[in-house]
């Protein structure tokens, strides 16, 4: 089993479109004849959607209002994660965990909190 998609609802598509382009690293980008949603499809062909506020999906299905999600990076892409953040304007929060891995987090225009940990989850406790 893998994670297929997971969506965020956004205030503004095109602006948090574009900072999630620059952020996350994607294969292409889908986006809906409507213009309320668009999805990032990442390279394992999962997706990393973001809905317009109010947006209702199958079944009035909703995307998240505020959403915590991590990607797992390697060790040595910490500082580019951490500088990746700071250049699209975004204050980079850093945490190091007990067993000494690190992850930087961030909070989008909606507050939503992203993060990129160097290592994996399972690994942190």
């Amino acid at each position: 089993m893998r994670m297929l998609e997971i969506h965020l609802e956004v205030s503004d598509i095109e602006r948090s479109l574009k900072l999630y382009s620059q952020l996350i690293p994607h294969s292409e980008i889908r986006k809906w004849a409507d213009g309320a949603a668009v999805a990032l499809v990442l390279e394992d062909g999962s997706a990393f959607g973001l809905w317009s506020k109010g947006q209702l999906g199958i079944h009035n299905g909703q995307g998240g209002n505020h959403v915590h999600f991590a990607f797992e990076i390697k060790p040595e892409e910490f500082s580019y994660y951490k500088k990746l953040i700071q250049d699209v304007g975004l204050e980079p929060l850093e945490y190091e965990w007990p067993m000494g891995h690190k992850s930087i987090y961030f909070f989008d225009y909606d507050q939503h909190q992203g993060e990129f940990m160097a290592a994996n989850w399972f690994e942190v406790e």
